[in-house]
Parts: structure tokens; sequence; C-alpha cells
């Protein structure tokens, strides 16, 4: 038996407080990742949501290295602050929502206060044949980033409420 990291530890309450929403018909799980990097010695979790019979989803990323690994096994400091786990919130709406971005924006710099850095992406389809058209809005997608300021340990674990409230809300405002 091994001793759980932080990351082990988070992906479990994440993943019970998220399939425990999706039970209650709050929203829909649609997509579970559990990647293991061997050449990098990093592991990431990512689980996607979106409200019932919604289009636009929410992911949230867990992510840890070598570095936090080795800081939370052995104390030793291979890289600046403590070992944890970094948070990243991936917000996915059809490409024609950026003419919301300013309220959206607003909306969720709210919402995450100082926790999270907003950032925000437009991906767009090319057709290789043509690639000076203009890309057709059926063929974007725009992506609200909400990067977490800090790492989180397993002292945080308490905050997984407001977390899950928060991108609750989150999948809300962005439907609206």
């Amino acid at each position: 038996m091994f001793d759980p990291t932080a990351f082990d530890n988070w992906k479990v309450v994440v993943e019970g407080a998220l399939y425990d929403l999706d039970r209650e018909g709050a929203i829909a799980v649609v997509g579970r990742e559990d990647l293991v990097d061997l050449a990098g010695m990093s592991r990431s979790f990512r689980i996607s949501a979106s409200l019932p019979g919604e289009s636009a989803r929410a992911e949230l990323l867990l992510h840890s290295d070598m570095a936090d690994f080795v800081g939370e096994r052995h104390d030793v400091r291979l890289s600046e602050g403590p070992p944890g786990i970094r948070i990243e919130v991936r917000l996915a709406l059809p490409g024609e929502r950026i003419k919301d971005i300013r309220a959206l924006h607003g909306n969720l710099e709210s919402l995450w206060r100082n926790d999270a850095q907003v950032r925000h992406s437009v991906t767009v389809a090319v057709d290789p044949h043509n690639p000076q058209s203009p890309a057709a809005a059926s063929g974007s997608e725009y992506i609200i980033h909400l990067e977490f300021r800090d790492k989180w340990g397993e002292d945080r674990l308490g905050d997984i409420d407001t977390l899950q409230t928060r991108l609750l809300e989150s999948l809300r405002q962005i439907q609206s």
C-alpha cells in the first residue's frame, strides 16, 4: 500500500463531487481523462461536464509534475513554493459567443475573484485548400481559461464545495 499524494487525493475528491452532481441531474459528466506522462514524470486529470441538454462545457484539470512529487515525498524543493497541484478550469463555447467576451470576462472575474486568472482564446478551423478564406463561426471554439494562481495541497481539500459551486455557476453564466 502506498501513501497517496495530494494529486491522488484531489483526483478522488473532484471525481466524486462531480459524479455526485451528475447523479443528482445538476450536470452531465461528458468526459474523463487520467493521464500519466512517463517521459516527463507528470500526471494530469481532466473531467468535463455540461449542464443537461446544453452544448457549452466545463473542463476541470488537475496537474502535478515530478517536482511536486519529490517535494511532497522527500521534502526537497525542485521548484519555488510548496508542492501541490495546479488547477485550471476551461469553459468551451461556440465561437460566435466571442461577442459576449466583456460580459463573460467581468462575470467570471467577479465569481472567481483573485483565485484564478481569466484568459480567453479562440480556435478556428481552417480549410487547407483555401487557408485565406474567413473561417465560419460554426468551425470555431471559444475557450475561457481560469488558471489558479497558487498550487493547492491537501490542506485545501475542504475548498471542494466552493470549487464545485463556482464551476456550476460558471456553467450557468456561459449558457445565458
